[in-house]
């Protein structure tokens, strides 16, 4: 294993490029090009400009994190082979441009592999990430960092967690073969456009927050939150999958800006459950949405809320009083 580092600024990073690579930060270039044994570095010592990713590739261990450049990806994908360390560390300073992916390749069962993916990246610099095996731990780390897409694909048969409270501009897709591991952290989606979430059917034992403004998440199954855990609405459109029983620890809007929770399919309902609690929500439009489990579920229309159609289980009007009228006189009671 060796430590490679990208010099010189602009450059194409192709398998006969010398010039831009070094063994030492900020040193004379001509090294190696990094392998599947190696790490590639782009560091502040790296030079501006545009680094252009000329072919698919793959390294050890892929950090970007104090590059002040530009990351070209085309259309073009990094593959990183390492296990059992933070195999990709990024930051916002480094701009990425072109369809940033990164495939995680590793097919063991050894340690933990860490996605860092920066504090703060905004939705235009988010890499997505493709788990493609591995029987290990996948982790999300850095508080408050952000991905695109986060995919799972069938090989791998090991466990997602969160190290920290992070989240997704894109679609999370998981599987039935994996694990999801029960945590207090939050998984934050935050995407402006239209996106998906599949869960496969395991329990997500974690907190959520929907917040993205023009944001939509359709859910491509049921969902199954862990019991304790709170599900938040911010800003943008839910959309549950019709036909089925989605639940949720416990499920609560946020901040005054109008949302939507809906069927996948509109005029068929789904079905949202909440076991026990008062569920009260604030400037939500509600269509083709059944609220069951043992919640109360309050919509009132006087805290904007809107009844869109086809829902059931939901009080939209509250009952401030009652006249009711006796032979002998007339009483007004509160019910």
């Amino acid at each position: 294993m060796a430590n490679r580092y990208w010099v010189g600024g602009t450059g194409s990073w192709s398998a006969v490029n010398l010039l831009n690579w070094s063994t030492s930060s900020g040193g004379a270039g001509g090294a190696t090009v990094p392998t599947a044994a190696d790490i590639a570095i782009f560091d502040a010592n790296s030079g501006g400009g545009t680094v252009t990713l000329a072919a698919n590739t793959t390294v050890l261990t892929f950090v970007p994190s104090a590059f002040t450049g530009t990351i070209n990806f085309n259309s073009n994908i990094v593959s990183v082979a390492g296990n059992a360390t933070t195999v990709y560390s990024g930051g916002t300073a480094v701009t990425m441009t072109g369809t940033p992916r990164v495939n995680l390749t590793y097919a063991g069962g050894t340690g933990t592999r860490t996605i860092t993916a920066g504090i703060a990246v905004t939705e235009a610099n988010a890499v997505s990430f493709n788990v493609v095996s591995g029987s290990d731990i996948v982790s999300m780390s850095g508080n408050g960092a952000r991905l695109m897409n986060l995919t799972f694909q069938s090989a791998f048969t090991g466990s997602f967690t969160r190290a920290s409270s992070g989240g997704l501009y894109g679609s999370l897709t998981m599987h039935s073969g994996m694990s999801f591991t029960a945590t207090a952290n939050t998984i934050t989606f935050a995407a402006t456009t239209a996106q998906t979430i599949t869960t496969g059917g395991l329990t997500v034992d974690t907190a959520l927050n929907f917040n993205g403004v023009g944001g939509s998440w359709a859910f491509q199954d049921a969902i199954t939150q862990g019991s304790t855990r709170a599900c938040t609405f911010t800003n943008g459109t839910i959309q549950l999958k019709s036909g089925v029983t989605s639940k949720v620890g416990s499920f609560a809007t946020s901040g005054t800006t109008q949302k939507f929770l809906q069927s996948t399919l509109a005029g068929t309902q789904a079905t949202l459950s909440q076991v026990t609690g008062i569920v009260s929500t604030g400037y939500l439009t509600i269509k083709d949405i059944n609220a069951t489990g043992g919640a109360t579920f309050n919509a009132f229309t006087v805290n904007s809320n809107v009844n869109a159609g086809n829902n059931l289980g939901w009080d939209f009007f509250a009952q401030l009083g009652r006249t009711i009228f006796t032979r002998r006189k007339e009483k007004r009671v509160l019910i």
